[in-house]
Formats: C-alpha cells, structure tokens, sequence
C-alpha cells in the first residue's frame, strides 16, 4: 500500500485544524453553508466536464492510487534476465514453466508471447497498446483532480462574493459586518485547502504513478523482445541496467513480482 499519501492528508489537515482549535473563534471555520458550496460546486464542474463513466473510472483510480505498490526495479531486473537466460539455454518454451509465479499481467502476457514465438514486430505493437490501456486510466485520473484543484478555489471564491453581496445588502449593524466578512471569506479557505492539499498533491502523485509504471513496463518490453530476437542475456542485461542505476545482476530464482501497474 502506498503510504506517503494518506500520511501526508492526515498530517496536512491534523496541522491546518490543530492550528486553528489552538486560537479563538475556530466555530467560524465550520460553515455547512459554505462547504456545500464548495463541494457540491466542484462536483457539478466536474460533472460537467466529464462523462458520467468518466467520473466513475476517475473515482475507482483514486481508490488505486491509495492502494498502489510501486515496482521494484531491481527485482524486476534480475527476473526479467534470469527469464532470458533461461530462454537462450533451453529454448523459450522453458518459460512455460515461470507463468505460476508471475502476477503481473504485462509481464504474464509477455513471457507468453516469448513462449509462443510471436513475431517481435507483433510482439511490440502488443505491449506498446498495453502499455497505452495501463497509463489510460491514471492519466484520466490526473486530468479529473487538476480540474477539481481549479473549480475548487474558483467555487470558494463564487461563496465569498455571495457572502459579501449579502453582507452589503444589510449594513445597518455595523458590529455584524466583522462577523460576515469573516463567514464570506470561509469558502475561499475551503476552496483552497481542497486545492492545495488534496486534488493537487493527488494529481502529482497520480503522475508519479505513472511514470513509475511505465519504467517496469519498458523494462518488460525491451527484455521480452531480446529474448524474441534471441539476443544474448549479456546485452539484454547491459539494457536493464539502465533503469537499476547499473545495479542487475541475475538472479538464482525470481521471486514472485509486484505488478507494475
């Protein structure tokens, strides 16, 4: 599981409410009001900008991204070149015997490939479009928080000009003007800390993902064609090595693989 972003939600919004319960008047902060504003407003944006099934594949790949398990390069490297020396020593059909302990779908559907003799040409025009359909989803996910962090603040900000248009329609009480500026002005902090410390940071963290996902699958399709061009393990390696900061070295026995997406 990917900790670094529920720590950093919980200790943002610990920090920002634990700040304002230590001075006085922190009842202001909390307007229903101003919150449906907010949040019923960013979502209508959104609704507005995407597909209804938009919003539901953007929903269940923000559940992902709290569940994500980054690759782990090293141990990819050192699978992925066991798996060609297998394949030069005793044929590709070997690797019908490493499917069981693969769980990566990339990675199962390429040793297949290499087990079948597929054309390398075919081979990756395949894993190419498989690496598009991967990155399809976290890219959707990207675009859906960058557009709630700008209707958010946008939305608090439409909440202060509605609070302050009514504040000026009743300025007979001067003692109240204090009050409602400050009821006015909560919208745009509600807009702004969605922004700034959750649609945002998401959005970064969802690129992130991605660009993690990416370097395993190239890793996976450039070991995947050397072996379908029965290239030796050495030069297969020397590839790998450049994504492992020239760290792979072959392993005894690959372990079972976290996916890479």
């Amino acid at each position: 599981m990917e900790k670094s972003t529920p720590i950093g939600l919980v200790a943002g919004f610990g920090l920002v409410f634990g700040a304002i319960f230590l001075g006085d008047g922190w009842q202001t902060f909390f307007d229903p009001k101003s919150l449906m504003i907010v949040v019923g407003g960013t979502l209508s944006g959104l609704l507005v900008s995407f597909t209804i099934d938009e919003v539901k594949q953007s929903l269940a790949s923000m559940k992902a991204l709290f569940g994500y398990q980054a690759p782990e390069y090293d141990e990819l490297a050192d699978a992925l070149l066991e798996y060609a020396k297998v394949a030069r020593r005793d044929g590709p059909l070997a690797l019908d015997a490493k499917l069981d302990e693969v769980d990566d779908d990339m990675l199962k559907m390429a040793i297949e490939m290499a087990v079948d003799g597929v054309a390398p040409s075919r081979a990756e025009a395949v894993l190419r479009t498989r690496m598009t359909e991967a990155a399809s989803a976290p890219a959707l996910l990207v675009k859906f928080l960058n557009k709630a962090g700008m209707y958010a603040p946008a939305f608090g900000m439409v909440g202060t000009l509605i609070g302050l248009i009514q504040m000026l329609q009743n300025l007979s009480d001067p003692t109240a003007i204090g009050p409602a500026m400050a009821v006015a002005m909560i919208t745009t902090f509600y807009g702004a800390l969605l922004a700034n410390l959750v649609f945002l940071p998401m959005a970064a963290k969802a690129q992130s993902q991605i660009a993690m996902s990416a370097k395993g699958h190239e890793m996976i399709r450039i070991a995947t064609l050397g072996i379908l061009a029965n290239e030796a393990p050495g030069a297969i390696g020397q590839q790998l090595r450049q994504f492992t900061g020239g760290k792979a070295e072959p392993a005894a026995a690959p372990t079972p693989l976290r996916k890479a997406a």
